[in-house]
């Protein structure tokens, strides 16, 4: 079969191209000759005749139309440029199709004709339910879309044996195609993929099929690549090392792009082969080593995207959020009864954050609750044991029947003992694994699920740094915050790329209460740092900061960074200490804090 394709050497051109070369058609391209067009060319030049011209040149067309059986037309000005230079978009995408039309007309015997027009033209429909259907209304938005309702109209008036495609949202598989307009588009739009190489084929069976003529038929990829934007979107950003970007970048708008229902194109084409991830692995591949380069400039390369949002208030690329970001927010704080708690549920509630108190004495989170309402803020109080598990289960569940979701998980709560582990009464042990550890880990699986879910939140284990310092007299304490840099390492690695965010704070000594509970502990010691402690302020602020710009790890201390090193360098000395320090205090131990 002899096939004039226009746009020849564009993303749907090029594969269309591929398809046709490889079922044995004799193809005859069409495309304006620039830069771009020559250097695809190269790859068909033996394969397939030439012709550089222009589709609103009607002597062009009427050389590329000589003894051909099918024209798939294709040339198109696309946004948004069509949106930019309206009147160049008009001039090829009208005017360019009306001359293919007259051409065709003016035949004795003319050739079939297979038009490319696109989902745009139903209009934002984001109310009505899907998938979209051809016999709905046309409602056009933006130049593209009208330009494609008329050469539509133009078509089917015509006369002429055609057969009219609508598109879905077809990415080349060489260039990412980032955007500004990426972000006036709403996470919430409903998106259909389909994979170009899958585009090209249907467009080629259709020449061949005697089932497509005189009818609009919509191509998409199926159930399997019918996906929000946000997951569409952030699917593709991981694939290429960018990750999702954050969700107050988006606009609130819906956008044109919908799920279509291509039962009968496909019962008629046979095309759906590739899903997106199979998109994604050639994608991947054809990056090749730009790929790794995008992963080590990382942060560079997410700043001059989020740059194009007109979302994010200046000075906000680096990932900082604004303040109407954390309005009706909902913070999850356990140990909020004193200390780090209570400073970050001030700190948080101060920020308009609706804050859940959580610890064992009732009367002491009343207490916390009533500053912050005090000061404006909006608090809950749940007096709960973190060491009972129906009480976590409790936990969780009042929250979200007050609040309906929990955005922000403070991991807090824990106690410490200090004095010689050999001494150490199993009660005590046991019960600090259950709190700084079980309670820990079962908290956050109660809330990652629905934050994975929704593709938000944030969950701050508190440490230690004692955790990546272990020293005399906080044997197991020190062992639980191992734990929790693990844990959280581990899940920050599974989360990443998501706006799922896992962090783990690590202070020095705090000017807590936990001084005294280790010193009251059965066979506890007075803490010798606790004449280096921090306030419980200083960490409050800290944990802010990261809520605002998510990382792994932060210590307080910032020097504190250095400690691990010194425990790789020094800890052979550390060794030679033994339980110096803890001879210092040999008092009896006191009665355990009740």
């Amino acid at each position: 079969m002899k096939v004039l394709l226009t746009g020849a050497f564009g993303n749907i051109g090029s594969n269309t191209l591929r398809e046709l070369i490889k079922q044995g058609h004799q193809v005859t391209c069409l495309d304006l000759k620039n830069k771009a067009t020559l250097r695809s060319a190269k790859r068909f030049k033996d394969k397939v005749k030439l012709l550089w011209g222009d589709v609103r040149n009607r002597e062009d067309i009427a050389v590329a139309l000589k003894d051909q059986d099918v024209v798939i037309h294709l040339a198109a000005i696309i946004p948004p440029r069509s949106e930019m230079e309206p009147q160049l978009a008009e001039d090829t995408n009208i005017g360019g199709t009306r001359n293919l039309i007259e051409a065709l007309k003016g035949l004795a015997d003319p050739p079939r004709l297979i038009f490319t027009s696109s989902v745009s033209v139903f209009g934002r429909k984001f109310n009505e339910p899907p998938p979209r259907r051809v016999g709905e209304s046309l409602q056009p938005s933006d130049n593209y879309s009208r330009h494609k309702i008329i050469c539509e109209e133009m078509i089917t008036q015509s006369g002429l044996e055609w057969s009219i495609l609508r598109c879905p949202a077809m990415p080349s598989l060489q260039d990412i195609g980032l955007d500004p307009i990426m972000f006036k588009i709403s996470l919430d739009t409903r998106i259909e993929f389909l994979d170009p190489r899958d585009a090209g084929l249907a467009l080629v069976n259709a020449a061949s099929s005697e089932e497509v003529w005189g009818k609009i038929l919509l191509l998409g990829g199926g159930p399997d690549c019918q996906f929000s934007y946000c997951d569409y979107v952030g699917k593709t950003l991981e694939a290429v090392g960018i990750g999702r970007l954050p969700c107050e970048a988006f606009g609130p708008e819906p956008f044109y792009t919908d799920w279509m229902d291509s039962e009968e194109t496909q019962r008629i084409l046979q095309y759906q082969r590739h899903s997106l991830d199979d998109y994604l692995e050639t994608f991947k591949a054809n990056l090749g080593f730009k790929r790794h380069l995008i992963s080590l400039l990382r942060p560079l390369v997410r700043r001059a995207i989020l740059k194009h949002s007109p979302y994010l208030p200046p000075g906000t690329e680096w990932g900082r959020k604004r303040p109407s970001y954390w309005q009706d927010k909902v913070a999850l704080v356990t140990g909020a009864s004193s200390g780090i708690g209570e400073s970050t549920a001030r700190c948080l509630a101060a920020k308009e954050l609706k804050v859940a108190l959580v610890a064992r004495r009732k009367q002491r989170l009343e207490e916390v609750a009533d500053k912050i309402e005090a000061a404006g803020g909006e608090a809950m109080v749940i007096a709960a044991d973190l060491t009972d598990e129906s009480d976590r289960l409790r936990v969780v569940e009042e929250v979200r029947a007050k609040w309906g979701k929990i955005d922000i998980l403070i991991n807090n709560a824990g106690f410490a003992w200090y004095g010689y582990g050999a001494d150490m009464p199993w009660d005590v042990a046991s019960k600090m694994i259950e709190l700084n550890v079980r309670s820990l880990v079962h908290l956050t699986l109660l809330v990652i699920r629905r934050m994975r879910s929704y593709n938000s939140g944030h969950i701050i284990n508190v440490g230690s740094i004692a955790g990546s310092f272990p020293q005399q007299g906080v044997m197991l304490y020190g062992a639980t915050k191992s734990f929790i840099d693990s844990f959280t390492t581990s899940l920050y690695r599974e989360m990443r790329g998501t706006n799922v965010h896992v962090s783990v704070i690590k202070p020095g000594a705090v000017a807590t209460e936990l001084f005294r509970v280790a010193e009251r502990q059965p066979g506890g010691f007075r803490v010798p740092a606790e004449s280096l402690a921090v306030s419980p302020d200083s960490v409050a602020v800290r944990i802010w900061g990261v809520l605002n710009r998510p990382r792994r790890l932060a210590y307080v201390p910032r020097f504190l960074w250095v400690v691990p090193w010194v425990e790789l360098a020094f800890g052979w000395f550390i060794d030679l200490l033994g339980p110096l320090l803890l001879r210092r205090h040999p008092h009896p131990a006191k009665p355990a804090l009740k």
